[in-house]
């Protein structure tokens, strides 16, 4: 049997599959955020691990033999050499990097203008800003140079905790933008400008001797996300997926690396056997926890009723899905607008505004795909926790021009982890890796492609007039 855990940013699953791949068990732990001040969102390090090694003894009373992990991405955090934490995780929602980028030199800055990569890795959700950050407020970069602490990514804490080694796989290390994507080589400029010592973990394939615990062999770790196109197939050229959890990320599979312009992040899907395979993404940070925060503030009591509104909504108002800023276009600081409100406004039009709004971005996000892959091979396969709206994946076939799919199995991420160590175990070979798992329901674009356009344009002269806002007190949230 094997035993996948899956840490989401808003929790920590145990699936356990058998040698079939079927679902035999299946436990969520919600782990909750720290926000410690404006701007800084945590995970309690300590508790994670505590939780991760829990699930990971219970995989091992079910049975399992070999264990799998997957992580969400580019957040940091240092520990001892013994494995206790020093900090808490720095998570991707996090803003404390602006303090850095802030700090930068001359010579940053302007090799930073200069530079579209530069401008991508130097950001204020870089894992590499962030490492900066706890590099300066901890005081360990001596240590971490003697060997008696290490400072990197959330998967490579967890395999440490687990097994001892100080290891990160390919997907996860390469989007702190410390690693190349393209031969796994350090970018020795961004160690040089932001001055961080030149100690990294040895950089793993995803299918790896990663050590044992509990007897039993640690031999998968994937970031979740590049997991779920696992998952879901996509490994050729203009296969695209999308996961719609705490945040919705679109992928697509390109057949070499490239360097995107728009928002797009480079990175690897899969490194397999000597083999990669190279993907885009472009993302929106708050899906999930936008719909779980109107839910909170009692905009509706239940996901059912959220649905129920959503198709009784009219469009008229529309949910920009900015509370935790924007990704495409850049604007770190801005937070959630609704527009197109009137006295007419009812409930049902604004939770119907939210499917509008986060449809909308993302199909702007899948154009900016189009203009570098030529083309999307259909359907945008789906999956995730808001996935379970139809009311949401119609608009977003409607707006993207695309039949959509949802995969019967929305726990996309933590199926990828088990495809990979039946992979390891001889029971899958690569090319049954890029299977499509079985859909449970299907969406064809309703509107008309002059109508679509139209909406789009529209929208985008909208981004660009809040954008240009975003240092206003009152696009910021606070004032």
């Amino acid at each position: 049997m094997y035993g996948v855990i899956d840490i989401g940013t808003t929790g920590i699953k145990l699936s356990v599959y058998d040698e079939e791949l079927r679902k035999i068990h299946y436990e969520k732990h919600i782990l909750g955020f720290e926000q410690l001040e404006s701007g800084f969102i945590e995970q309690d390090s300590r508790r994670l691990a505590e939780v991760v090694r829990g699930l990971s003894k219970k995989a091992r009373e079910l049975g399992v033999k070999k264990l799998g992990i997957c992580t969400y991405r580019a957040s940091v955090l240092a520990w001892r050499k013994d494995g206790s934490p020093l900090t808490n995780v720095i998570t991707w929602m996090d803003g404390r990097g602006i303090e850095v980028i802030s700090k930068l030199s001359m010579i940053a800055r302007a090799l930073k203008k200069l530079s579209g990569s530069l401008n991508t890795i130097l950001s204020p959700d870089s894992p590499a800003v962030l490492l900066k950050w706890i590099y300066e407020r901890m005081g360990i970069e001596k240590d971490v140079e003697d060997g008696k602490a290490f400072a990197w990514t959330l998967d490579s804490f967890l395999i440490y905790n687990l097994s001892g080694k100080f290891l990160s796989d390919s997907t996860n290390a390469t989007l702190t933008g410390l690693i190349h994507p393209k031969d796994l080589s350090k970018i020795d400029i961004v160690f040089d400008l932001l001055k961080l010592p030149g100690v990294t973990p040895d950089v793993v394939e995803n299918v790896a001797d990663l050590g044992r615990f509990e007897g039993m062999d640690l031999v998968v770790s994937i970031a979740d996300q590049q997991s779920a196109a696992v998952g879901i197939g996509v490994l050729e050229r203009g296969k695209v997926e999308s996961v719609h959890g705490t945040g919705s990320f679109i992928e697509a599979a390109t057949s070499e690396f490239t360097m995107p312009k728009g928002g797009l992040i480079p990175l690897i899907i899969l490194n397999l056997g000597g083999r990669r395979v190279y993907g885009l993404e472009g993302f929106i940070r708050s899906t999930g926890s936008t719909v779980d925060w109107l839910k909170e503030v009692g905009l509706f009591s239940s996901y059912d009723e959220m649905e129920e509104l959503a198709r009784m909504g009219r469009r008229k108002a529309i949910l920009v899905p900015s509370l935790g800023g924007l990704r495409v276009p850049r604007a770190d600081k801005l937070r959630g607008i609704i527009t197109g409100l009137d006295l007419s406004t009812r409930r049902a039009d604004i939770v119907s505004g939210i499917a509008w709004g986060i449809s909308i971005h993302l199909a702007i996000i899948i154009e900016r795909m189009r203009s570098h892959l030529g083309s999307l091979r259909e359907p945008l396969l789906s999956a995730g926790g808001y996935s379970r709206s139809d009311s949401f994946l119609r608009r977003l076939s409607d707006l993207s021009g695309m039949r959509v799919a949802r995969v019967k199995d929305t726990e996309a991420s933590s199926f990828g982890v088990a495809k990979l160590l039946a992979y390891s175990d001889g029971k899958l070979s690569y090319e049954d890796l890029h299977e499509t798992p079985e859909v449970d329901a299907s969406f064809e674009p309703g509107m008309s492609e002059d109508e679509r356009n139209f909406l789009i344009k529209e929208y985008s002269k909208l981004l660009e007039v809040i954008t240009s806002c975003e240092r206003n007190p009152f696009m910021r949230g606070s004032f």
